[in-house]
């Protein structure tokens, strides 16, 4: 009996062995790759798009940022207007505790927007939306 369990073992330390190099490659792999340095584009909402073209329009703009201090907030913010200057994009609110810039901009500040990937995460329209009959009023 004790000669099975000596037989199995050298198997399964050579599976873990394996595994362990697997995992190993992978991470490095993640890490090493050109996608991990640097951000994907921002997500831009279709109905933004659409209606940039008829006119100025009403968006939120959701920011990355690196630490929850409120001053990397505050500075991830300022970033993003310095690089809208020029454009015609207007600041409706500035959130001071959630990484989002309430703006209204036309075709260049969105095309500005998508460029600033290391900030700019999402770019969403800026809508009312009316609860639906038989939910729940707010508590």
């Amino acid at each position: 009996m004790t000669s099975r369990r000596f037989d199995r073992a050298p198997g399964l330390a050579h599976r873990a062995h394996r595994l362990a190099l697997l995992a190993l490659a992978l991470s490095l792999a993640v890490i090493c790759s050109p996608a991990s340095a640097q951000y994907d584009r921002p997500v831009i909402d279709p109905d933004v798009r659409a209606a940039i073209a008829a006119g100025p329009q009403r968006v939120l703009v959701e920011l990355h940022v690196a630490s929850a201090e409120p001053s990397a907030l505050r500075n991830a913010q300022d970033e993003v207007l310095r690089h809208l200057a020029g454009t015609g994009a207007t600041l409706l609110r500035r959130y001071a505790t959630a990484p989002v810039l309430a703006l209204e901009i036309d075709a260049a500040a969105l095309a500005r927007l998508e460029q600033i990937r290391a900030l700019v995460k999402r770019v969403r329209a800026d809508r009312i939306t009316r609860p639906s009959e038989g939910s729940a009023p707010p508590r």
